[in-house]
């Protein structure tokens, strides 16, 4: 049986594959139009990811309950069918115009922006709000709910139409989701995939908003996995 991080990079290769191997198809589709459905199909299976939320946590059915998760989400599929365009690019320039299209920044801004909010509203408002793991990891109380505002509100900023500010809070989410996993290295505990779906929904967003600045959004990786390293080591109790 698959792991749930099976699952995502499943989901996203199976997206890069296709894509890649059908981009002859989309060559001849104009940018703004495919750009166009690109949203459409992110806003539609995060609509898909909402709905199953609200049906297991607010009704009880846990049958849905993975979908509503990052790993699960089908969008990764549509993510992943981004990246076998950008690689598309890099070969041969083919996908560049359908790249810097505003309707791409727009769903790559639903696509983290939204799976942020859910996932503070998880743990903000369901069970003990993972205090209990947060106290094994070694943190505070106080940590925890200063982490699920942060998410909550940081997701909602992702959905802002303003450049500067989306670097910024993904530049913060990305510190976040760093940290986790080194929390888990640290502790010999099983790396969480939902940290993996939250980075590889970032560093698209990051890379579209800086239009494009590979070099740039690379040493900003570099900052924050090092930023999260000493403040995940500073803050454990």
């Amino acid at each position: 049986m698959l792991t749930r991080l099976g699952i995502l990079l499943a989901l996203i290769v199976a997206g890069a594959i296709v894509t890649a191997s059908l981009s002859w198809r989309f060559e001849n589709v104009e940018p703004e139009r495919l750009a166009r459905r690109f949203l459409l199909g992110v806003t539609a299976l995060m609509g898909v990811r909402i709905a199953a939320y609200i049906a297991a946590n607010v009704f009880g059915l846990q049958a849905v309950r993975a979908l509503s998760t990052g790993p699960v989400d089908p969008t990764n599929v549509l993510l992943g069918a981004l990246f076998g365009l950008a690689a598309m690019t890099a070969a041969r320039g083919t996908f560049a115009k359908f790249l810097r299209e505003p309707d791409v920044l727009l769903a790559l801004r639903i696509a983290a922006g939204v799976a942020f909010v859910l996932a503070g509203l998880v743990n903000a408002f369901l069970a003990d709000g993972g205090v209990k793991y947060f106290e094994a990891m070694g943190y505070t109380a106080t940590f925890r709910r200063f982490m699920t505002t942060a998410e909550v509100l940081g997701g909602a900023a992702l959905l802002l139409p303003w450049r500067w500010l989306t670097l910024v809070v993904a530049a913060g989410l990305a510190i976040d989701m760093f940290g986790a996993l080194y929390t888990q290295v640290r502790a010999g505990a099983p790396l969480d995939a939902a940290a993996f779906a939250m980075l590889l929904r970032l560093a698209p967003l990051a890379v579209v908003a800086a239009r494009g600045r590979w070099a740039f959004v690379s040493m900003g990786t570099v900052a924050t996995a090092l930023i999260a390293v000493v403040g995940a080591t500073l803050l454990r109790q």
